[in-house]
């Protein structure tokens, strides 16, 4: 993906002089609906490189976009009009973009990270730290996490709402030594609080490998849970299990006088399962009022208290650096 002001420049140095004229005439015009028209002093003689500089400076980054692919389609040159939309809407990562676009929004976009040879869509979270991918969203019981490996492999649900990205597409991203990745989960309680975890050198294998995890140093506010809330039951280095594919090293676990042979089963949802172990956010949703004693929750033991206590609501995003 290129940066904005190249991209409108490569679109405007395909127009002729009289398609630059009136691409010109519509920005002084009170045709476009919803974007404020540009005085015609300001426009009238002024090249290809400066038409840029007034639609970046008059819109931003996003609207400059979105008013020269309004003028496209006016002047009835559709297929340019489409190409850029093509090019502003795909990059390598969600951090590309942002870094590129700084004033891009959230939103979906299409992305192909090196390697990769058919694009996918991503939630794009356009904060001011730059911009992340989402993987995982939870907030409600719309969406069953409750799936076999095809559908983690392949991932599930709406990139706008509760969804998870996949493992396939997240191992395209990481799998990318040229960068370093850091993973972000965000957490929100039934009180109202919220809590963050932050892993340094997060990865995943290859399927072969059955997606291993592995993270590096942990910041937060959150705990640790991924390393566990004791000794035992540290996820890191541990295989993704779904219900048909069990990596979670129970052959059975005990826990008391409760002898179990997988996580997924009892957990409600695909996870990188250690002896089950602390953290687990793809389990079951449950609404406020009934969010604690359930073995299958959104669950992130370092956080709350009592336990078993399922979250509100949860996100997994992820950002090159």
């Amino acid at each position: 993906m290129a940066c904005v002001p190249e991209l409108l420049l490569a679109t405007l140095e395909e127009l002729v002089d009289k398609q630059l004229r009136t691409f010109q005439w519509y920005l002084y015009t009170n045709d476009l609906e919803g974007f404020t028209h540009i005085p015609r002093s300001r426009v009238d003689g002024v090249d290809r490189p400066g038409t840029v500089d007034l639609l970046v400076q008059t819109y931003g980054y996003d609207s400059a976009v979105a008013v020269t692919v309004d003028v496209l389609l006016r002047m009835k040159l559709k297929l340019w009009a489409e190409t850029l939309k093509k090019k502003y809407n795909e990059g390598t990562d969600c951090t590309q973009i942002k870094a590129l676009s700084p004033q891009a929004s959230s939103g979906v976009y299409v992305i192909q990270p090196p390697g990769v040879t058919t694009p996918f869509k991503v939630y794009c979270e356009m904060r001011p730290d730059g911009g992340w991918t989402v993987m995982q969203r939870r907030s409600g019981e719309a969406v069953s996490f409750d799936k076999k490996w095809a559908a983690y492999k392949n991932g599930f649900g709406h990139m706008t709402q509760d969804h998870w990205l996949g493992l396939k597409n997240v191992f395209s991203l990481t799998k990318n030594k040229t960068k370093k990745w850091t993973l972000r989960v965000d957490l929100w309680d039934h009180e109202g609080g919220t809590a963050y975890a932050l892993y340094q050198n997060f990865r995943l294998s290859s399927e072969k490998n059955a997606f291993r995890l592995h993270v590096g140093k942990y910041t937060g506010d959150a705990g640790d849970a991924i390393r566990g809330a004791y000794p035992g039951i540290d996820q890191n280095g541990f295989g993704f299990s779904t219900i048909d594919r069990d990596n979670d090293g129970c052959s059975p676990c005990l826990f008391g006088d409760i002898s179990q042979m997988d996580c997924s089963s009892s957990e409600g949802g695909g996870w990188w399962f250690s002896r089950c172990g602390s953290a687990s956010l793809n389990g079951d949703w449950h609404p406020t009022g009934d969010h604690i004693g359930w073995a299958s929750g959104l669950h992130w033991g370092t956080c709350k208290t009592p336990m078993p206590y399922s979250m509100k609501a949860t996100r997994m995003m992820i950002k090159s650096v």
